[in-house]
Formats: structure tokens, sequence, C-alpha cells
């Protein structure tokens, strides 16, 4: 086995090591060393170690091998050397028991057609020298390292001397190669892939698809069919594929969970429940929350101004997320200060309600508390008429009196033993002690603010202001 050491200097690629007998040089890919080129042949020369030297042997019969611009049938290579195949150099290089070649491409290369006894190029010095085939014979044979003996053949092809017995062994060497070197190539994909036909059949020409226009139908059937795959996984993973969150607790349940019931029916996880392609989210809404104990709708000044059931409750928040909650937070996005909403029964600006506080209700000394209808007065199954009484008995019948009765007392906002202005002024406590968020809320944003729907209910049978404690 020799050793040869291969650098492209004109790639700047690594150096490569290759261990062979005799290296390959030529176009096919099965090369030891590929050229790719059409001045190549597919197996254009090789390289072997005879003794001391390495010879290089010209395989082609189409292209010639130029060593040192000269023609070379067999020779044996020196130190320095310069070899040519096709528009590539090959400088020579001896190392310890191993050769070099350091290999660049010309855009110029010599042509081998033309060139015989003819001038030959010395590029040691990066320069074209024109010598005379004595010079060159000389400076050959003057001792250079691994240089052997060449001469000038009759047909003006530099060679070297070899045994007959060597170069018939060698002839059969390099048929081998070069059939191996044939095996290892990749095949045109324009080369026929079936046996030559016999006869005239084989001037028969038999139509090809190849150029055909590609037919549009089959773009639609796969794409049809990747669109299903698709869909079809989206039906079995489609709380994962289109959920934007987890639903809340309410919803996922198998049961109602309340008493009164305030649904139809549990929701059970169920998408189809809400989102339905014949009807919008809304309607469902209203109609799973309607029963004998709960009415849906909502009051006419807000479906005057548009707001429906998504405006103040929503879903996909997680699985602690409090719809019913949400409803006040929802208020204050639209009543207040500076919102930028307007009234669509009055046309102007809604502002904060309750002077931005939400405390007794007496400002100044007057009772600013409106009172309640008479129909909710009865409702309430409070005693006599609404007009027999002033705004700060009414007050008092609504907490202490009618169907919640026990459900509060004096003490809740006043202290014992105050008489007069200091009884109201210092110790009367503020609604939102009462109205605020019950302590089993757990919503942290909501612990800070009072409870609109404590006394203004959107839902119910008459959708009107209700001031009564909502808990005992």
């Amino acid at each position: 086995m020799s050793r040869f050491e291969l650098r492209r200097k004109d790639l700047n690629l690594d150096p490569l090591t290759i261990e062979t007998e005799g290296l390959t040089i030529g176009r096919l890919l099965g090369n030891d060393l590929s050229l790719n080129h059409p001045m190549v042949s597919r197996t254009h020369a090789g390289i072997r170690q005879i003794e001391r030297d390495f010879w290089i042997f010209n395989l082609s019969e189409a292209n010639g091998t130029l060593l040192n611009g000269h023609l070379v049938d067999q020779a044996p290579l020196a130190e320095g050397d310069l070899l040519q195949i096709g528009p590539f150099f090959l400088q020579v290089r001896y190392g310890q028991d191993s050769l070099s070649l350091d290999i660049e491409m010309t855009v110029n290369p010599l042509p081998t057609s033309s060139l015989t006894a003819a001038p030959t190029a010395d590029t040691t010095d990066q320069s074209t020298v024109v010598l005379d085939p004595a010079q060159l014979m000389k400076m050959q044979r003057a001792g250079k390292d691994g240089g052997g003996t060449r001469q000038l053949s009759p047909t003006s092809m530099l060679t070297g001397l070899l045994a007959p017995a060597d170069a018939q062994a060698l002839k059969i060497f390099w048929e081998k190669r070069k059939r191996e070197a044939g095996k290892l190539s990749v095949p045109s994909p324009l080369r026929p892939r079936q046996a030559q036909r016999a006869g005239k059949a084989q001037f028969n020409w038999l139509p090809t698809r190849d150029l055909e226009q590609s037919s549009l139908a089959s773009l639609f059937i796969w794409g049809g069919i990747v669109v299903g795959l698709l869909a079809l996984m989206a039906l079995f993973f489609r709380t994962s594929a289109y959920s934007p969150g987890d639903l809340s607790l309410a919803h996922a349940r198998r049961e109602i969970g309340v008493s009164p019931a305030v649904a139809t029916h549990p929701n059970a996880g169920s998408c189809t429940t809400c989102h339905t392609t014949t009807g919008r989210i809304e309607s469902n809404c209203a109609a799973c929350h309607t029963t004998p104990a709960f009415d849906s709708s909502v009051s006419a000044v807000h479906q005057q101004a548009g707001i429906g059931c998504l405006q103040c409750h929503g879903e996909h928040q997680g699985g602690d997320f409090r719809p019913a909650l949400l409803a006040n937070a929802a208020c204050t996005r639209c009543h207040r200060d500076g919102g930028g909403v307007v009234s669509a029964r009055s046309g102007a600006e809604l502002r904060s309600p309750h002077g931005g506080s939400f405390g007794y209700p007496i400002e100044r000394g007057l009772w600013v508390w409106k009172g309640i209808s008479a129909k909710e007065w009865q409702r309430r199954e409070l005693p006599g008429d609404p007009l027999q009484f002033t705004s700060k008995e009414q007050f008092h019948l609504v907490h202490l009196a009618g169907r919640q009765q026990g459900r509060s007392r004096c003490t809740d906002c006043h202290v014992a033993g105050l008489v007069g202005e200091a009884l109201t002024r210092d110790t009367a406590r503020s609604c939102a002690a009462c109205h605020g968020v019950a302590p089993d809320d757990s919503a942290k944003e909501e612990a800070e603010v009072p409870r609109c729907i404590s006394c203004h209910s959107q839902h119910g049978e008459d959708k009107q202001l209700r001031a009564s404690l909502r808990r005992p």
C-alpha cells in the first residue's frame, strides 16, 4: 500500500490522505481523485509506486497527460514536477514514504492535442519558461530525490523504461482499477433503463409523460386528504386545538352544583353547548341559563346598548375563574369617569356611580337614596305603602322588615348609646361592608371593590334596583 496526500489549493480544503496500491485520477466519482471537468476523461491517469519512485501513467486515449508541459505515456516523477490533467495542475512533492499532490485549477490550460516535442513549461517560480527537450532531460537527471530515468520516445512522448514483465503486469493492474472505478460511478439519469430492442423496434418512438403538464385534480385531491386528516385530528383533540384556555369549574363539572338551579343542565366540559353552527353564543347562553328560579334576559337599557352575555361574562380563563364575579369588573369598565362610553338612552357619557364612593347614603346631612318602587315594595312584602315613609324610613324597613327580617340588626351599622347627629356621623358603617365581596370569593382583585350586583340586578324578575342584603 502506498500513501498519497491530496490538497486542493484553489478550494482551500483540508488535506486528504489516501492509502491505495495505485491512485486513479479521472472524472468518475469512483476514482481516488475525482476531477469534474469535460476535458478530463472518466479514468484519465494513475500513479503507482515502483520501488522508491512514484510513476505517472496516462490511462486516457482521448485526452493526454502533461508532465512539465510535455506529453507523457509513463514516467517516474521527481520532486517539483508539475502534472496537467485537463485544466488541473498537480504539483508533486515527495514526503517520507508518501507522495503529496497540490491540486489547483487554471482558466488557461495548455492544449494537449498540439503538443509534441515542442516547448515545455517550468512553473517552479510561477512563471512560464521555455525549455528544449535536452535541457529538460538533463534537469530531470540532476540527482533530484525520487527522480528516475526519463527519455523521449520515437513518438515524442516522455516515457520511462520498465521490464517487459513489469509493463505487462501494470497493464493488467490498471485495467482492473479502471473497471473498479467504473462500477462505483453514478449512472447518468439520461441513460436508457431498458435493454436495446432488436430490429426495427429499436427505432419506434414511445411517448413519455415527463414533460406533460400535471393535472390539477391530484393537487385538489391531496389537498382535501391533508385537510380532512387535520380536521379529523382536531375533532378528537378540539379542546386543546381550538380552546384558548381551560374552562371554569362551573362549566366543566357534571352537575349543576348550586340551588336553586341557574342552568337547565350541566355543561360537563362540552364545546358544542355554546359553540354551534345554528345559533349565536349569546342565544345559547340565554337558552341554557333560563330556569324557574333564574331569568337570563337583560335589561332594556343594556339591550339597546348592544350589551349581551359575553360583554360581562367570559370563559376559557382557567379552572379557578368564576364567570359570575366578572360582572362586577365589567360594570366598572363602562360606568366610570373618562371611560368614553356613551349611554344609549341619554346620549351622555357614563360617569362613576355614587360620586366615586360607595358608602352610607347621606351626603351633607341629606338622604340621597331614592328609595324603591311600589312594585318592589310589594314584592319584598314590606308593610303599608312606600309613599307613607320617608327615604330614611324606607331604607331601614328594607333592611329590618319584610322577607329580609332577621338578616340584619341596627348594631350592624350603629353603636348603641349614641343619639342624634352623632349617631349617623360617627358610627354609620359603609354599605360596602356588607355589599362587598363575600369571604369565600377567591378573586383577589374583587376583594377590594364593592359588588355592583349586590344592589343592581341585571337578571331577574324586574331588573330594577334592589337594595337588600344578599347573604345572612
